[in-house]
């Protein structure tokens, strides 16, 4: 059997980084990971996902980002919940990649596998910012590009908040990352190709 590595993204709201690994897990017929892995770490330690979901519907910011700030509201009762759901989430995806190789998108999953060998980890961004925006009027629910270019700028903010919180790191620092793709100058399937290439080296 070929050797292949897993691959962690972390990417910009609109740069399509999100496609690049749904591509990717498709051509190499390995198992994909998005949002659902916070769900599942939540339910094996017996969060109550509907609560957390309403929460998210109310505040500003991702789903993520809100569950790491709501340690700010009540340090002292919420902390240990909350470290309890990164913990979930940080041991499955370990668990998942001990499983075999796969793509992990976001959750700090690249800073959570970045000891391993085997894995790539990538950050995807797009240098064209007008490109992101419409990228994002086309394909959310927005009706004006004022609306989408905020909602980029929300999503970005959040996400970047969010691993500051649990790494401590920047997020759009190049060093965090063995790879840099901008999906202004390459194309989706070119990206797709060039890491391919590093998961099979």
């Amino acid at each position: 059997m070929q050797y292949m590595k897993s691959v962690a993204i972390e990417r910009e709201f609109g740069s399509r980084g999100r496609d690049i690994g749904i591509r990717i897990a498709k051509e190499a017929q390995i198992p994909y990971y998005d949002g659902q892995l916070l769900i599942e770490a939540a339910k094996g330690y017996g969060i109550e996902i509907a609560a957390l979901k309403e929460f998210d519907e109310n505040k500003v910011g991702s789903f993520l980002y809100n569950i790491a700030m709501m340690a700010g509201y009540n340090q002292y009762e919420n902390m240990a919940k909350i470290n309890e759901i990164f913990y979930g989430m940080k041991e499955t995806i370990k668990n998942l990649h001990a499983e075999g190789p796969a793509v992990f998108i976001g959750r700090c999953s690249t800073e959570i596998l970045k000891s391993c060998e085997d894995v790539v980890t990538v950050f995807v961004r797009c240098s064209d910012k007008e490109k992101r925006v419409q990228r994002i009027f086309d394909k959310e629910n927005v009706d004006t590009m004022q609306k989408a270019r905020r909602l980029m700028d929300r999503k970005d903010w959040g996400r970047e908040k969010y691993f500051k919180f649990w790494t401590k790191k920047d997020w759009k620092d190049e060093k965090n990352y063995d790879l840099v793709l901008d999906t202004a100058k390459f194309s989706l399937e070119e990206c797709s190709e060039i890491l391919l290439k590093r998961m099979n080296e």
